[in-house]
């Protein structure tokens, strides 16, 4: 018998931690976890691709982080970071299959903070009752979880900009279109909405421009429909917005 591929292993194995999240939580309603990233991309579009981070958001609830930590008792905590208006903790698993390697879960409170100084989402009251419960399938199991909405969750994808949201852009823009009332939303979430518009012009643009993006793109989702005139549609929608 063939052995599971390594990629079906670590969705076996965020499954199993989501489902432990989702019955400490009550359903992820104690406190409002909210799911973000590449796994909640599969609430919006009929696409997957692989990643080993599953990423989870909640509004600013001191203590929650350590009780999270406590439901995970077998996962060592990578890194952790605890501030007045800002919190983040990275839970890593050690999976030991053909070969070995991690997953891990990463819990943001109160705002979502990259690289750049300017990359900073704020989890707002509207983004929490905003936010919807939404199926989405790991590991080919459903499975109901609370994902933000498509404004918000979009906003979140261009601030953050690396290669793997640009993609995500691409996919959702083209399944989805623009979401409406996103240039209110967007003062409203970032203290530096500027770099919306920057990361729109300066980013995302030059790099779906380039003609290799077509290919990256197929082989992130492991599928031929996205073709050159799907790109040049998303390239007009997304230079729409600067």
């Amino acid at each position: 018998m063939a052995k599971p591929a390594l990629n079906q292993i670590r969705e076996e194995e965020i499954f199993k931690l989501v489902s432990r999240l989702a019955d400490q939580s009550n359903g992820f309603r104690s406190p409002n976890l909210v799911l973000i990233g590449g796994y909640a991309l599969r609430a919006f579009i009929p696409f997957s691709r692989s990643t080993r981070d599953c990423d989870f958001v909640v509004r600013k609830t001191d203590g929650w982080l350590d009780r999270i930590q406590e439901w995970f008792p077998d996962l060592s905590v990578a890194s952790m970071e605890k501030k007045p208006d800002y919190g983040y903790m990275r839970c890593i698993k050690l999976i030991r299959a053909q070969v070995s390697a991690k997953i891990s879960l990463d819990f943001m409170e109160g705002k979502v903070v990259g690289r750049e100084k300017e990359e900073v989402v704020e989890l707002d009251e509207r983004f929490e009752k905003d936010s919807q419960r939404l199926e989405i399938e790991i590991a080919g199991k459903k499975m109901e979880v609370v994902v933000p909405s498509y404004r918000d969750y979009f906003i979140m994808k261009v601030v953050s900009g690396r290669r793997s949201d640009i993609r995500d852009i691409v996919a959702l823009a083209w399944k989805n279109g623009l979401p409406e009332e996103m240039e209110k939303r967007i003062k409203e979430m970032l203290p530096f909405p500027e770099i919306f518009n920057r990361k729109i012009e300066g980013i995302f643009i030059p790099e779906i421009s380039d003609k290799r993006f077509i290919y990256s793109w197929r082989g992130t989702y492991l599928t031929e429909k996205f073709t050159e005139q799907n790109k040049e549609q998303i390239l007009q929608v997304l230079s729409s917005l600067v």
